[in-house]
């Protein structure tokens, strides 16, 4: 081949990558205008730029007048309140962009910042808090096509409150920090619920309807309770699917000394609870039922000491899967807890049954490839009734103690009456 053959083969074959080239960005694969939205900022010194920003100030609080399409707000200044009044901040549906990008509001170092009733759509980030403390992102809606609802890290003090998050595609919460609170709000529609790393953290009072609904990753110290946790509804393109979730707590790495407490975990299809390793963590007052397992113990970790007391396990929610545990506490010395298979008999009325409950693990044997069933320890102190974590008492079966009560009240009645009349006739009997 020839040097001038050669040249022109080449720019034939540059001419045909460049064609496809053209062909792939026409497909547009990512809407436009790209991942990287331009901003409107909430400068330090007050002032909103551009200008022309549908953003009124008053004082310290910065009011949207109008929706906000394909832009980023960006709080630059302490001690203010951006406030959405209704209004809309939508992205441009990208995944594109993980620090900057298609995001609604990013608030980097600051503090003492409320942001509240904005509803945000498409976007990769609806809100993103980095280094920062004293944030409260509160009564917001994300929804339609938004990858993370809130993203916090590295961050102290956000307060996460009655927000409304519903078809996010990852999690409606991330969270990587300490002293953060996440409560009383509403997650449905998603995969992810709360994903959280860190620290002295406290995930409370939450309506989650999600198929992993609480994540804990190389997190210590935190408190997960009174949260209502259910599997997902139907979907209504599959209406005759029963379909529930995969697992409703869930601690991985390195998660020790936290308290789940006081929550209702209903309708999965695996475990309500897994604590794939970590130590010392405390599992009380928790309501599980329509779940194949209660507690799921192991797998890539080794949990040790973990303690399980006050709970109620239904019937159909006593079964516990085990993978590389080395043993659990299924009581606090004092209090078991309420199992629904338990055939025991409470001779004195305590609301304690008088024989142990033998807890029974099911693990993998691949020799047989499937379950089967060990004993994995034992509840010394197995509760009649249901746990009353409200009032942190033991319920007391209405049986023969009662009685005994009614009845000894009764006797004490007619002996009052008794007497009653005996001191009416003595006084008749003095006066004559």
């Amino acid at each position: 081949m020839t040097r001038n053959a050669f040249i022109l083969l080449t720019l034939l074959i540059l001419l045909v990558a460049g064609a496809q080239f053209t062909n792939l960005s026409s497909a547009n694969f990512f809407p436009d205008p790209g991942p990287d939205l331009p901003r409107i900022y909430i400068r330090s010194n007050g002032n909103v730029e551009p200008a022309m920003a549908p953003i009124e100030r008053t004082g310290n609080i910065y009011k949207l007048t109008d929706n906000i399409v394909l832009y980023t707000i960006e709080i630059q200044r302490d001690n203010i309140v951006l406030d959405g009044a209704g209004h809309t901040i939508q992205g441009n549906g990208s995944w594109l962009g993980y620090d900057a990008g298609n995001n609604g509001v990013i608030v980097v170092g600051r503090n003492n910042v409320t942001i509240t009733r904005l509803n945000i759509e498409q976007c990769y980030a609806g809100i993103r808090i980095s280094s920062s403390s004293h944030i409260n992102i509160a009564g917001n809606t994300f929804i339609n096509g938004t990858t993370m609802g809130v993203a916090v890290q590295d961050s102290t003090l956000v307060l996460i409150e009655a927000n409304d998050f519903t078809d996010i595609y990852g999690p409606s919460v991330s969270c990587n920090g300490s002293a953060n609170t996440i409560r009383n709000n509403r997650l449905t529609g998603s995969v992810y619920g709360i994903k959280i790393e860190g620290s002295s953290n406290v995930i409370s009072d939450n309506r989650i309807e999600l198929l992993l609904p609480i994540i804990l990753d190389k997190a210590d110290s935190n408190i997960i309770a009174r949260n209502n946790i259910t599997g997902p509804a139907s979907s209504p393109h599959l209406p005759d699917q029963n379909f529930k979730g995969n697992e409703g707590i869930a601690l991985f790495v390195n998660c020790s000394n936290n308290m789940i407490f006081g929550n209702n975990i209903t309708g999965f299809v695996n475990q309500a609870i897994r604590i794939v390793d970590g130590s010392n963590n405390t599992v009380y007052g928790n309501y599980m039922a329509d779940n194949q397992f209660a507690i799921a113990l192991g797998g890539l970790g080794n949990p040790v000491n973990n303690t399980f007391y006050g709970n109620t396990f239904t019937a159909d929610s006593c079964n516990l899967l085990i993978d590389n545990a080395n043993g659990a506490f299924w009581d606090n010395g004092t209090i078991g807890n309420y199992w629904g298979d338990y055939n025991g008999t409470d001779s004195n009325g305590d609301g304690i049954g008088d024989a142990p409950y033998i807890v029974n693990g099911f693990k993998w044997d691949n020799d047989i490839g499937g379950l089967v069933s060990f004993v994995f320890g034992q509840d010394n102190y197995p509760l009649m009734k249901p746990y009353d974590i409200e009032h942190d008492t033991v319920v007391l079966p209405q049986t023969e103690p009662f009685l005994a009560v009614l009845a000894a009240v009764a006797v004490a009645v007619v002996v009052g009456a008794g007497l009653l009349i005996y001191i009416k006739k003595y006084k008749r009997q003095a006066k004559t």
